[in-house]
């Protein structure tokens, strides 16, 4: 009796310290599983992150020039003659990366002999033209998809006479631009100026 009671005893004692690894065990399970889950061990845990990116595209400008010094020539009073160039060379440089068309116009003073001179020629027989029929001729990669005015304007108001659409960026030019002055019999002698205007306005 006494053997069979010390039996049952060591037996109870084994299931107690059964117990008390099992529950070790699960308590060690459940910090390891905080432990890997505060401080992402786990080879698999992904985390998605954004990021703002930016750019700055400055606006550019939007100019035309054209060639400088025009000399229309030399005649003999009491004649009539048309005077001309036929090379004056236009040029419209569109980089204002705005995404709209332009256009440009011409307008020409009078002409004068000299400053505060009393004898002039009319701006009203002053004309300006394309010469190659209005084609605008693309430089570097400028997308020109407009033609210039083909016909004559005169330059007693305002002449547009040189377009382009929203894909006209880069520089688009006129090679061949014809300025005339048609000069009278009538018309005094003197060495005459003019101021021509070119303007480009961006819409």
């Amino acid at each position: 009796m006494g053997k069979e009671k010390r039996l049952i005893i060591a037996i109870e004692h084994n299931i107690q310290h059964l117990k008390q690894k099992i529950v070790s065990a699960l308590v060690i399970s459940v910090m390891f599983a905080l432990v890997f889950t505060t401080i992402n061990l786990n080879p698999n845990y992904v985390r998605a992150a954004t990021s703002n990116v930016q750019l700055n595209v400055a606006a550019g400008t939007l100019s035309i020039d054209s060639s400088s010094g025009i000399d229309l020539g030399t005649m003999t009073a009491g004649n009539s003659q048309t005077m001309e160039v036929n090379n004056m060379v236009v040029n419209v440089k569109d980089f204002a990366g705005d995404g709209l068309g332009w256009s440009s116009t011409a307008y020409s003073s009078n002409f004068k002999n000299g400053v505060g001179g009393t004898r002039d020629i009319p701006n009203s027989r002053s004309a300006i033209k394309s010469s190659s029929g209005g084609i605008v001729y693309n430089i570097d990669s400028a997308s020109c998809s407009e033609t210039a005015l083909s016909g004559e304007c005169y330059l007693n108001q305002t002449c547009a006479f040189f377009n382009g659409s929203a894909n006209a960026t880069g520089e688009c030019r006129l090679n061949y631009t014809i300025l005339r002055l048609y000069v009278l019999q009538t018309d005094p002698a003197g060495y005459y100026n003019a101021t021509l205007t070119l303007t480009v306005t961006a819409g």
